[in-house]
């Protein structure tokens, strides 16, 4: 814990880079502190070792792009954003109240809003050049066939056996579950390929790099605001609902329709060009973590048991249902949209 590693002594030398004095201190997690002192309250958060290098650029890219709502850092004595202490990188807060009292779906409708906002601000387009589409999408196509063949080497191996284990049953039973979704992420990729053929460009944004409620925080007028931009970097705009979902997903079975209406309350605000969405749709589908899963379980993985290897299998699969519902609903809702357009096109020639 920061807390505990760090002595009182320490601490008070660290903030005099900032011409502050510790009263008293507040754990908030292993890596971040709530500082009071007699001029406010600070949080100080101490960076991972292999921190990424763009963390402070983001922080220059915002200012020069005019994008204001995120909690700004502290500069100390030497107007830097980070100090550096017995080998370790800190940076400093303001500390937000963030006592907004709202529902579960009302703030995550802001905090996605406030992501639209922050990917328009910061747009901006890349040359693309040779042969990186099409060498971007070879290399997916084959992962995808590989991954097919794999789990379909392993479910002919499973039924030339007379018993077979937890394990070996679980990963039969989810065989054509998970390959009609590689087909389908399959068919989405080749669509994509098609939609980028003779395209001389395309966009990229700053993502956030870690989108959550807990990195949307509000200050004592109800303004919110982003936080955390560790792993910010630019990319394309379809990365930050990406690992929202891959993280939301990792829990029970669920129907989860605020997902659906929070991706539709950013794409009011910035939506996907149709390239960006089916290469989205096909990301999504593609159930990476069972295949990783039984891939382990083929090299015999030794570093867990049959019992773990089973529920991390069973959880995978629960994360894969969850995104799945997900797709089909962004897909029944695009395919209609697209239709719509088409019949008021042919409704006006």
């Amino acid at each position: 814990m920061l807390a505990v590693q760090m002595q009182v002594s320490e601490l008070q030398l660290l903030l005099r880079d900032y011409n502050l004095y510790p009263e008293y201190t507040e754990e908030l997690s292993k890596k971040a502190l709530k500082v009071y002192t007699d001029t406010g309250s600070f949080v100080l958060k101490k960076l991972n070792k292999g921190f990424n290098p763009y963390f402070f650029d983001t922080l220059r890219m915002l200012n020069e792009k005019k994008y204001s709502h995120y909690v700004p850092l502290v500069s100390n004595k030497k107007q830097q954003l980070f100090s550096q202490f017995n080998g370790d990188y800190y940076y400093l807060m303001p500390w937000l109240t963030n006592e907004m009292e709202e529902e579960r779906d009302a703030r995550h409708q802001y905090l996605f809003k406030e992501v639209a906002s922050l990917h328009k601000k910061t747009e901006t387009t890349v040359e693309l050049k040779g042969q990186e589409v099409t060498d971007h999408y070879e290399k997916m196509l084959k992962r995808l066939d590989e991954e097919k063949a794999m789990y379909e080497a392993f479910v002919d191996q499973c039924e030339q056996k007379i018993y077979l284990s937890p394990f070996e049953l679980q990963a039969v039973t989810y065989y054509i579950e998970v390959t009609r979704a590689i087909n389908y992420s399959r068919k989405k990729l080749e669509e994509w390929s098609e939609l980028m053929r003779g395209k001389k460009s395309s966009r990229v944004v700053l993502i956030h790099g870690k989108i959550s409620a807990r990195h949307f925080l509000y200050d004592d007028e109800g303004t919110g605001y982003l936080t955390n931009f560790e792993n910010s970097v630019y990319a394309s705009p379809i990365d930050d609902f990406l690992l929202f979902m891959n993280r939301t997903a990792k829990t029970y079975p669920i129907q989860s329709d605020d997902c659906l209406n929070w991706f539709y309350s950013y794409q009011k605000d910035y939506p996907y060009t149709l390239e960006e969405m089916t290469l989205f749709l096909s990301y999504l589908a593609y159930p990476e973590r069972i295949c990783n899963i039984i891939k382990s379980y083929v090299k015999k993985d030794k570093n867990r048991s049959e019992l773990d290897r089973n529920k991390q299998l069973v959880k995978s699969y629960w994360q894969f249902k969850n995104i799945e519902y997900f797709v089909m609903k962004v897909s029944e809702i695009e395919d209609k949209k697209k239709m719509e357009s088409e019949a008021q096109s042919q409704s006006q020639t």
